[in-house]
Order: structure tokens, then C-alpha cells, then sequence
């Protein structure tokens, strides 16, 4: 086994142990055990339990960047789908991965307060992705701004609801996706042009 191979399989057992137990409940000797491998072992891989939270976490943010980047880059779609399409996949990103391991929001908790650099750089990748949807619309002369990045970082606040795990648990899919599409409706009024 190579040892980006044992990384992997360090990352994915803490990764289901985390999920089950939560992050606060997890030791590195349970991971170790889950590996079959002694924590001594485990230690010459990551240096604590902080740090394969990290990076779990840094995999995770990539994935969902990764689907925001595809959006903005859809050229089937208009800026104004764009945005309602950014939104609405933070909000299913965020739901359905929290869904299926609500312990996982023990390492989001975890990350902003341990390890902010992590969730840091995530906001200024959406902030930066956001950026460019709102430049493109802007360039196509659908939207009209006075500045792009405060309105970002405006639309960003807005739609906080929708990606922070512990307040998604407020309300069933279903009622997040209609507020979902009230916000996109109410942001867009503001900057399409008319």
C-alpha cells in the first residue's frame, strides 16, 4: 500500500467515524483500530485528530466548489438560472450530505472554531466563484452593479441559511427549497436589469 493509499484509508475511516460517533466522541486510537493499525502507526500520517478533520473537511468544501465552479461555467444557462442554480446547489450540497451523517456538523463546529483558516479559504472560493457568475451577467448585460465583490459577499450573508449544517436542521427540505427560490427571486429583482 502506497501512502497516499493509507492517507485515503485513514481519511475514510475517520470520515465514517465521524459520522456515526461524532467528531468530539472520535479517538485516534478508534480510528487506528478501524485501519487495523496501531495509533503509533496512525500518528506518522496525520499529527492529531485536528488534522484529518481538516483535512476531511478540505475534501468535502473542494467537492462542493467544484459543483459550484461547474454551474457558473454552464453556458446552457442564463446568469439569472446561474444564481438560482448556485443557491439551490449549496442548499442540496449542504442538505443531503449533512442528512445522511448529521453527526458530521460536530466537525463543521469543530473546523470554525479550531482549524478557521479551513472554512476561511472555502468562503473566499464562493466568494470568488460568486464574483465571477455576477461579472458574466454583468458582461451579458442582464445584471447592472455598482460592485460586484460587496455584492458577493451581500448575496453570500443572504444565503448563509443554506449552508451552515446546524440551521438547515430548522426546516424539511421541502420548505428550504421554496425559500431557496423566494431569495433567488427577491436577489434577482435587484439585479436584473429591466
Amino acid at each position: 500500500m502506497t501512502e497516499l493509499d493509507i492517507r485515503t484509508q485513514i481519511l475514510d475511516a475517520a470520515e465514517i467515524r465521524f459520522g456515526q460517533y461524532g467528531y468530539n466522541k472520535t479517538t485516534m486510537a478508534e480510528i487506528a483500530r478501524d485501519c487495523d493499525m496501531s495509533a503509533a502507526n496512525l500518528y506518522r500520517y496525520f499529527k492529531n485528530k485536528l488534522d484529518i478533520g481538516a483535512e476531511l473537511s478540505q475534501q468535502c468544501l473542494g467537492d462542493k466548489e467544484l459543483l459550484l465552479k461547474n454551474v457558473i461555467d454552464d453556458d446552457a444557462l442564463t446568469s439569472s438560472e446561474k444564481l438560482t442554480a448556485f443557491m439551490t446547489s449549496v442548499l442540496h450540497y449542504t442538505y443531503n450530505h449533512f442528512d445522511e451523517s448529521p453527526k458530521l456538523s460536530e466537525l463543521v463546529e469543530a473546523m470554525t472554531v479550531l482549524r478557521p483558516d479551513v472554512v476561511q479559504k472555502h468562503s473566499q472560493v464562493k466568494l470568488i466563484l460568486l464574483c465571477e457568475l455576477l461579472k458574466q451577467g454583468q458582461q451579458k448585460g442582464e445584471f447592472k452593479l455598482s460592485n460586484i465583490e460587496e455584492t458577493a459577499d451581500a448575496i453570500l450573508t443572504a444565503i448563509m441559511l443554506f449552508y451552515y449544517p446546524p440551521t438547515l436542521r430548522l426546516y424539511p427540505l421541502e420548505v428550504l427549497e421554496v425559500k431557496v427560490n423566494n431569495l433567488s427571486r427577491l436577489l434577482l429583482e435587484g439585479l436584473e436589469v429591466h
